[in-house]
């Protein structure tokens, strides 16, 4: 990789952490939303609101699908983390 492009993922990689700082870390509860983001130990959902929320995932976190930007999801969240996102019901899922 040429420096030049080593220093644009990194100002990409860093514009992306600064925007993310902005969301809110999930609540105790139930959050509903639309996928933005996902990352190997976070997803990003947008309320009905625009409100962005992390969702900080864990080994026992549940997975209910592989997410994608724009798909429905419901996560259930508690004071030890997030224990499950799935797919709202009236989603359906295309492959």
């Amino acid at each position: 990789m040429t420096r030049t492009a080593t220093m644009t993922a990194l100002t990409a990689v860093g514009l992306l952490y600064a925007a993310l700082s902005l969301a809110a870390v999930a609540p105790q509860g139930q959050v509903e939303g639309e996928v933005m983001q996902v990352f190997s130990t976070m997803i990003v959902i947008k309320n009905e609101q625009g409100h962005a929320t992390i969702l900080q995932l864990t080994p026992r976190t549940q997975l209910g699908a592989q997410f994608k930007p724009g798909d429905k999801v419901v996560a259930y969240v508690t004071p030890y983390g997030v224990s499950s996102v799935q797919l709202k019901a009236n989603t359906a899922q295309i492959p």
